[in-house]
């Protein structure tokens, strides 16, 4: 078997449906817990998670055999789902068409890690980096 090292780091972020504020303070922290929880059942190592009421940022490392596209259809899909059947009751949470993905290089990635855990001070300070957000 041969043997390879891979270093791939992915900086993803999405939108709430039509940018409405979904990701109200009581749910935002269940929905970070749940997709860290996807994360660690799917083998994907997860750096940070975090957002505001209409995005969410994710910074994870994937296996190279590991599709993109799949990893973020599961990761909106389920969170959605899991939102709309556990903690909304009333089905209106989803997510809004496509994503961004980055790919992060491994000296960048504690800035971007802390960049995500901050968004919060970086949204209401309106000093928001723009090649981190979409």
């Amino acid at each position: 078997m041969p043997k390879y090292y891979t270093s791939l780091y992915y900086h993803l972020v999405w939108a709430t449906w039509r940018r409405y504020p979904l990701m109200v303070p009581n749910i935002q922290e269940s929905i970070y817990k749940y997709v860290n929880f996807l994360c660690r059942q799917n083998g994907f190592e997860l750096y940070a998670v975090n957002g505001i009421e209409d995005h969410i940022h994710v910074v994870t490392s994937l296996k190279p055999t590991t599709c993109i596209s799949d990893v973020v259809k599961q990761l909106k899909g389920s969170s959605a789902h899991f939102c709309n059947n556990r903690l909304c009751h009333d089905g209106v949470f989803k997510w809004q068409q496509g994503y961004g993905a980055f790919t992060i290089d491994k000296r960048t990635l504690p800035t971007v890690v802390s960049y995500v855990k901050n968004q919060k001070q970086h949204h209401a300070n309106n000093c928001l980096h723009p090649s981190l957000e979409i």
